[in-house]
């Protein structure tokens, strides 16, 4: 490279850096070349020349970084600050707003909105509202607004939950399915976002969290009474076929209600189930239906086809009452023959009648399993059993009611 050259390289480098001094780069740079004729006459030197052109280069190339760093920065505190939320509640005499990009969880699309009008609730949906916090055992901490945005969020601004809510949006959904179960699904919809703690980050919708809601929406609903269909109207009506970044399909979304409603359903059999007793099974009686059946129904079963030979169960008392004539039983398995002479109730609790429970009555109880009764039939106790619904020739009067015909007490770590 000829002398000129590297000058002009020099030159270069230096314009590079300062882009915007010309004065100040051009000045450098005749320095720089200044002595170009001793370094080409001399090799070493042209060597240490072109070291100290290279360390100049690296020292301007990072303080033009670092400014550069600050004015960006100074830049992004410049937008969070132009872009901070700030809301004016509504009043009995004046509406409110929001002002800034206060983003949440959309039921249908993630808000964008970067200005909107506050409203006092309606009393509706503050019913609505107040019915599914009740039913999920929470007081209600969340500032309700309605507004003109075709859409309900779930936002948190200031460490506060908001809901918001279009009143028209939610009675056109209602008057589209017939009943009110509509607004409710998608007021429990919102409500599920701030309790799933997707509202925490302030990232929005996405089709996770969306999901997550929706089957929450589809368990409170039937916990209120709503049936599937009245559970899935909603999303029907407004939800889209085509899903996107933020929101899933039409379709997944209401299998999330409908999970989210089955689960539910099947509370209604699952209560909590006591520990087992601390005893040993070995010293407690076994209960036949001679024992525990009234003499004269036992008689009329003449052909002992109710009592002799009882279809086992197995099962877990969940309740006693006080004088041990009514049982909540957790059932466990039940045999092949019951099932196929009833039905499968495998997972459900039932209510069970014990007729006789004492020694002296009506029956053939002895009294050393009379005064075992009580240790026997505790919260906890696992057990086969049999049961039969009704009695000899009472016909469907006693359709519904269950009568222990036997109890044999199992260890309790066997399930």
């Amino acid at each position: 490279m000829a002398d000129g050259g590297l000058c002009s390289f020099i030159s270069y480098l230096v314009n590079l850096v300062l882009f915007d001094n010309g004065s100040a780069s051009n000045a450098i740079s005749a320095q720089i070349c200044k002595p170009l004729g001793l370094i080409f006459s001399n090799k070493l030197q042209m060597k240490r020349q072109l070291l100290q052109t290279l360390t100049l280069f690296v020292i301007l190339t990072s303080c033009n970084n670092n400014d550069k760093t600050s004015k960006n920065n100074k830049q992004t505190d410049n937008q969070t600050t132009e872009t901070q939320v700030s809301v004016r509640e509504p009043n009995n005499t004046e509406n409110g707003s929001i002002k800034g990009n206060f983003g949440g969880c959309g039921y249908n699309y993630t808000p964008s909105e970067n200005a909107i009008d506050l409203y006092e609730p309606r009393p509706r949906e503050l019913s609505q509202i107040n019915s599914i916090l009740k039913f999920s055992g929470l007081a209600s901490n969340f500032k309700i607004y309605s507004a003109s945005i075709d859409n309900a969020v779930a936002t948190i601004i200031d460490n506060k939950r908001y809901i918001l809510y279009d009143p028209k949006l939610l009675s056109y959904t209602d008057i589209k399915s017939g009943n009110y179960w509509s607004s409710m699904s998608i007021l429990a919809h919102e409500i599920g976002h701030h309790l799933s703690g997707h509202t925490i980050t302030n990232k929005g919708s996405n089709p996770k969290d969306e999901l997550e809601a929706d089957k929450y929406s589809g368990f409170i609903l039937y916990k209120l009474g709503a049936t599937l269909s009245d559970a899935t109207n909603a999303i029907r009506t407004l939800g889209n076929d085509v899903g996107s970044t933020t929101h899933p399909p039409k379709s997944e979304r209401i299998k999330a209600i409908t999970q989210g409603w089955n689960e539910a359903n099947q509370t209604r059999y699952n209560g909590a189930i006591p520990p087992p007793p601390n005893d040993n099974v070995e010293n407690l009686c076994e209960y036949t239906s001679t024992m525990l059946i009234d003499k004269e129904y036992i008689i009329a079963d003449e052909d002992n086809s109710m009592y002799g030979n009882p279809d086992i169960l197995y099962g877990i008392i969940t309740e006693v009452d006080k004088d041990i004539t009514r049982l909540k039983i957790h059932i466990v398995k039940s045999s092949q023959s019951f099932n196929e002479g009833f039905r499968k109730i495998d997972g459900e609790d039932w209510d069970v009648t014990i007729d006789n429970n004492n020694w002296g009555g009506n029956s053939e109880m002895d009294h050393s399993c009379s005064l075992n009764f009580s240790s026997f039939f505790v919260p906890g106790r696992r057990m086969k059993f049999g049961m039969v619904e009704g009695y000899p020739g009472c016909g469907t009067s006693e359709a519904g009611h269950w009568h222990l015909t036997y109890a044999k007490a199992i260890d309790g770590n066997k399930f």
